[in-house]
């Protein structure tokens, strides 16, 4: 239950965010061309407008096994070796992804004592978005690794489009 109300906070957010850059970006272009003078805040909105876009996707990405993946080598795979090849994938997405949340923690808290330049907005807002980012496909993987050990014990294993082995 909770589950899918996050999926649907990380989903609508991140649509509202690529909306809201279309509409930074188509404004800036239109006063380009039209008005005496652009905007001077455009870019650096949708600068932080992307960057909260993909941070919020990210966790999305990392359930469906489309973040991290290496397809190549993987797909020659069946079974058991290929559940503990991507064990040891999602392991090491799950290490990376909690280096970065200390680390982009850490990188944050600096921030709040910066604004942006154009918008004012305090940095450490902006710098938390790495913290989303990380926090949100740790947590997916994690889930992950409880998928990638049943596959361990029954030999079947999920490809992310729902398909098994």
């Amino acid at each position: 239950m909770l589950k899918n109300y996050l999926e649907r906070f990380l989903a609508w957010t991140s649509s509202l965010c690529f909306v809201g850059l279309i509409a930074v970006v188509l404004l800036q272009v239109y006063s380009r061309m039209f008005l005496p003078r652009s905007p001077h805040w455009t870019e650096e909105a949708s600068r932080f407008l992307m960057l909260y876009m993909v941070a919020l996707a990210a966790g999305l990405a990392a359930k469906e096994r489309a973040y991290v993946n290496v397809d190549v080598f993987i797909n020659f795979l069946k079974g058991r070796p290929r559940a503990l090849i991507q064990l040891c994938i999602d392991g090491a997405a799950i290490v990376l992804m909690a280096v970065t949340v200390w680390y982009g923690w850490k990188n944050a808290a600096i921030g709040s004592i910066q604004t942006s330049a154009s918008l004012g907005i305090p940095m450490n807002l902006i710098y938390g978005s790495m913290v989303l980012h990380s926090g949100s496909v740790l947590l997916y993987t994690a889930a992950l690794v409880f998928e990638d050990f049943k596959a361990l014990v029954t030999g079947e294993v999920n490809y992310g489009n729902g398909a098994v082995s």
